[in-house]
């Protein structure tokens, strides 16, 4: 089961600039879903078409198996979400601004102190919001996104913001609301590298078009055939040009390493003998596969 999908999803600011070209996500129920893309690629628009936030022109959103037209107020009541800018009142603490939308949730009081210690601010006091840092900021704009106890999370760039101990944390809070609760999540990310370790399924977006879509793994399986086998020899300089002669042509070489495209098994076999005929020492013959970045960087070029 889809928690969402999107059916020919079509947005344009103008006739001339298409930002969505006909978007079909589908988002796994319990999924932890990285929504990746460059800037401009459609991500944000795709998030604030799915929550309502702007105006949709052309396509279907369904969210929890029921259409987001009509079951606005339902679906919004189940779901977390954090677009952009975090929404802060600077005059107020972290405890107060969490209790203005406490009333508005109408959730358990408790629930209050219950996010600010999952996000680290339990310990912030009467601080106004205003003189947090940007990473301070960004934690107090997750508990809000927190604190309905949502099935559904959506967050925007989570993040920005943090230092690399505050990312581990989040990343950590994350997996443990989706292992737990069974919490479905959607997250933007330029962190690629962060993503990888995160998240279970991937959407790749470029131009308005999603390019790609499934589970982690299967995107590192696409990609598996733009892997690289590296050669490090005492000489790189000779087995380039000895790999060249037998019909190889390297994709570059660097500290003592030469790389090549992926050949058969017996075809490595084949340049290690010619190396040791040649007297060039062979350190190590290792496969360097692709992460999540290289493969994005390959796909939206």
């Amino acid at each position: 089961m889809y928690c969402i999908q999107t059916d020919g999803l079509t947005y344009s600011y103008s006739r001339q600039e298409r930002i969505l070209n006909g978007l079909n996500l589908k988002i796994p129920q319990g999924s932890i879903y990285g929504f990746l893309g460059p800037n401009g690629a459609g991500k944000t628009t795709t998030l604030r078409l799915i929550l309502g936030l702007i105006r949709k022109q052309n396509g279907s959103v369904t969210i929890f198996g029921k259409p987001f037209e009509g079951n606005r107020i339902e679906i919004l009541k189940r779901t977390g979400t954090l677009i952009e800018s975090p929404s802060i009142y600077a005059n107020l603490t972290a405890a107060e601004n969490l209790k203005a939308l406490q009333y508005i949730y109408q959730c358990p009081e408790s629930r209050i102190n219950d996010v600010l210690k999952m996000v680290g601010l339990h310990g912030t006091g009467n601080k106004m919001a205003g003189k947090f840092s940007l990473g301070m900021k960004q934690r107090l704009s997750i508990a809000m996104a927190l604190l309905n106890n949502p099935e559904l999370l959506i967050l925007d760039e989570p993040t920005n913001g943090l230092d690399p101990n505050g990312i581990i944390e989040i990343r950590e809070l994350l997996k443990k609301l989706n292992k737990e609760q069974g919490m479905t999540i959607v997250i933007s990310s330029h962190l690629l590298g962060e993503v990888e370790k995160l998240v279970s399924d991937v959407g790749i977006i470029h131009n308005g078009s999603l390019l790609f879509q499934g589970t982690l793994q299967e995107l590192k399986i696409k990609q598996e055939n733009s892997a690289a086998i590296c050669f490090e020899t005492g000489d790189a300089g000779s087995t380039f040009s000895m790999f060249v002669e037998n019909g190889i042509t390297p994709l570059g070489s660097k500290d003592g390493k030469v790389l090549i495209p992926p050949v058969p098994k017996e075809k490595i076999a084949f340049l290690n003998r010619i190396l040791n005929e040649a007297s060039v020492d062979v350190y190590s013959i290792s496969i360097q596969h692709n992460d999540l970045e290289s493969i994005f960087i390959n796909l939206i070029k």
